[in-house]
């Protein structure tokens, strides 16, 4: 046995099983609790609630605009607008960071491949 063996043994018999063995072998004391030290509180008269009736709220008319008279045109054909290039799904998130660096040495030449600088 190490020195960190004995050390581990130690901790673990004076921290935790000595503890317990103690709560175990410790004769059953139940602290008498006294009804004095829990006065109750004074009960407090609540008055009554009145219901009261909502008061009303006060309305404003709203304008409307007036339908069209005779329908519109049909719009000349426009040509559908152009398609935007689709943005890279870079984030700066940790955990996009970590898949980025995941990913590097996934296609990354093998390290058994890599041809390191001769050292002098």
């Amino acid at each position: 046995m190490k020195l960190d063996d004995l050390l581990g043994l130690l901790f673990v018999l004076f921290f935790i099983v000595g503890p317990v063995l103690k709560g175990l072998f410790q004769k059953e004391r139940v602290p008498e609790i006294l009804e004095e030290a829990f006065p109750e509180p004074p009960e407090e008269e609540v008055p009554p609630r009145e219901k009261r009736k909502p008061e009303p709220v006060p309305v404003r008319p709203v304008a409307v605009a007036p339908a069209p008279s005779e329908p519109a045109p049909p719009a000349a054909e426009e040509p559908p607008p152009a398609r935007r290039p689709k943005k890279l799904g870079l984030r700066l998130t940790r955990n996009a960071i970590v898949k980025g660096i995941v990913w590097h040495e996934i296609l990354s030449e093998p390290r058994a491949k890599r041809r390191w600088p001769p050292k002098r």
